[in-house]
């Protein structure tokens, strides 16, 4: 499994934004993601997100995420590419009380 948190200094309208074009066109549930949680802090919000594979997190950043983003914030939201991130290991995952991971 891949994981990691990220924090954006973009404001949650734009975050909704984002969630509601992904939505219309049918990309906002990717099979291969575990868990997506998105939660409000003083500059932005904060991304934290569980992953199959990295790769497959990557191919959907690449492919559906920044294009998406481009599109609802422009070119400048996208150019200096995402937000530092912090991986980390999961070492249990517990979802609606069924043991997910390990």
């Amino acid at each position: 499994m891949y994981a990691f948190s990220m924090e954006v200094p973009r404001s949650s309208d734009m975050y909704g934004q984002v969630v509601k074009a992904l939505r219309e066109s049918g990309q906002h549930q990717p099979a291969e993601r575990v868990l997506h949680l998105a939660v409000p802090t003083e500059t932005g919000f904060r991304v934290t997100e569980i992953w199959e594979t990295h790769e497959a997190c990557d191919r959907y950043g690449d492919e559906v995420m920044r294009p998406t983003i481009e599109k609802v914030a422009g070119a400048e939201a996208v150019a200096g590419g995402p937000p530092p991130s912090e991986e980390f290991e999961v070492l249990g995952l517990q979802l609606r009380g069924e043991r997910v991971a390990p």
